[in-house]
């Protein structure tokens, strides 16, 4: 068994700090295996919310991966957002742009998504690249048939259910072929600050195989959308399911909204059965 924390869109400079006082608790009280960062520590890429971020990471009790977002990017530096976009997240985050862990359990990859430049109408939205896709089939065909397969990513394979025209990852369809074909599991993200848990085969019908695809809420920041609270998820992994248990800010705390229990079939994941079922 192992226990995951997602966490997503922090956004230091625009901090509630009561939402984080309270997260920071709560992932000392849970002691998971692993807690997951997909992106947009901060909210103008300014020294100032780095160091918040950096001191953040620092409290944290547990081992933690994490990855930009298209936040954590120069904003008004453009020169440096085009020569050396990921220079900030490396000087005071880490190195690391596509993390990953193994043991015997489980195994994950962070992707970054952020890019200084895509043809939108908006720079915000991210890709994965071709030879992104092709390292994170690598890492997970490595890693073996008999561990969860964990890839994160800042931006969103998968839309909102009431909004299917959301722009999505760039690349999505090819790294979903890839990750299908290497036996992912999960997939990770954020970006939007919408909380919302689906299976990729639905909405993308060229895949075979069910991802699940949680998407988490700003756990932290002050920039809600569409009235949804801040939250985070946390996630345990067992031999055959998994049960995602999304937590939502309540103004003193963060809760409980439910539980979503996956188990695993011969072509991914079947929703619906009681924990205590699937574990036996």
């Amino acid at each position: 068994m192992r226990t995951l924390i997602h966490i997503t869109d922090l956004h230091f400079g625009k901090i509630s700090p009561g939402a984080l006082d309270r997260l920071e608790e709560q992932i000392a009280l849970t002691r998971p295996d692993m807690c997951i960062i997909s992106g947009d520590l901060t909210m103008r890429s300014r020294p100032g919310e780095w160091r918040q971020a950096c001191a953040f990471l620092d409290r944290l009790t547990v081992a933690y991966m994490v990855i930009p977002g298209n936040h954590d990017l120069p904003y008004f530096n453009l020169y440096e957002r085009f020569r050396h976009p990921y220079r900030r997240f490396q000087k005071y985050i880490s190195e690391d742009l596509n993390p990953t862990y193994t043991d015997e359990f489980m195994a994950i990859m962070g992707i970054n998504s952020a890019r200084s430049w895509v043809p939108h109408y908006t720079w915000k939205e991210g890709g994965i690249s071709p030879v992104q896709a092709k390292a994170a089939e690598s890492f997970f065909r490595k890693a073996g048939n008999s561990v969860f397969k964990i890839a994160f990513t800042h931006h969103p394979f998968l839309p909102p259910p009431e909004q299917p025209r959301t722009y999505l990852i760039r690349g999505a369809m090819p790294a979903l072929k890839a990750f299908e074909s290497a036996g992912v599991d999960l997939l990770l993200g954020g970006h939007l600050h919408l909380s919302y848990i689906d299976d990729v085969s639905f909405f993308h019908t060229a895949i075979k195989r069910s991802m699940i695809c949680v998407q988490g809420s700003t756990a932290t920041s002050t920039r809600l959308r569409k009235k949804v609270p801040n939250g985070y998820s946390t996630i345990q992994l067992y031999k055959n399911c998994m049960e995602i248990i999304p937590m939502q800010w309540k103004g003193e705390d963060f809760q409980e909204t439910g539980k979503t229990v996956y188990q695993r079939t011969d072509t991914g994941w079947q929703k619906g059965r009681h924990l205590a079922e699937s574990v036996r």
